[in-house]
């Protein structure tokens, strides 16, 4: 079950180089892990995969991922995690997402009617563990980015963040109006097939 972060875009969803930088920009793809090292101040970088949210129910998304190898750092050094949504991407209308400018507005970019937008705030990964990361999906939104990423923000740094990732989850909760739907589904099942 372990996961290569390393996923392409969708169809007509453009992704900046990061996506899939070399270990001398601070990221390094293993074969189903991501690492996390950008010893250098005043710097953003990180990677991320798009998904097709088309058949997500309205509701929590909770994503999970393991975190070895950790490093705290000090001074103004994080991990984050951060999710985006794109809409009305299309074969002439597309977005990006370059994660060499820092989250969220800097590196989001949309042609023609196409629209990007960062889902909650971004989120710290603290320590070495299993850990989970949640925002709210609309049930509407065509594709979610789900992007992990080292920040050193100031030049004071003494201590710079590190960590490995790996064994990317992704559940999706419905609201409680899509159980309905769904138990209310279940029973006129139950009575047709009662009646048959």
């Amino acid at each position: 079950n372990n996961a290569v972060l390393l996923g392409g875009a969708t169809p007509n969803v453009t992704t900046e180089n990061w996506f899939g930088a070399a270990s001398a920009q601070g990221v390094t793809f293993g074969p189903t892990s991501l690492t996390l090292n950008l010893p250098t101040a005043n710097r953003y970088r990180g990677a991320g995969v798009w998904l097709d949210a088309s058949a997500w129910a309205a509701g929590t998304v909770t994503v999970g991922v393991n975190v070895s190898n950790y490093t705290a750092g000090v001074g103004g050094s994080d991990i984050l995690f951060q999710a985006y949504a794109a809409n009305g991407v299309d074969a002439s209308n597309s977005v990006s997402l370059d994660l060499a400018f820092g989250p969220p507005a800097a590196g989001m970019d949309q042609t023609g009617t196409a629209t990007i937008s960062a889902l909650g705030a971004a989120q710290n990964i603290s320590g070495a563990a299993t850990q989970d990361f949640t925002f709210t999906y609309n049930g509407t939104d065509q594709y979610i980015a789900l992007v992990f990423a080292i920040s050193n923000a100031d030049t004071t740094i003494t201590t710079y963040e590190a960590a490995t990732l790996d064994n990317l989850t992704v559940n999706t909760v419905p609201e409680p109006s899509t159980y309905a739907l769904l138990l209310g589904g279940l029973g006129m099942l139950a009575l047709y097939r009662r009646r048959v």
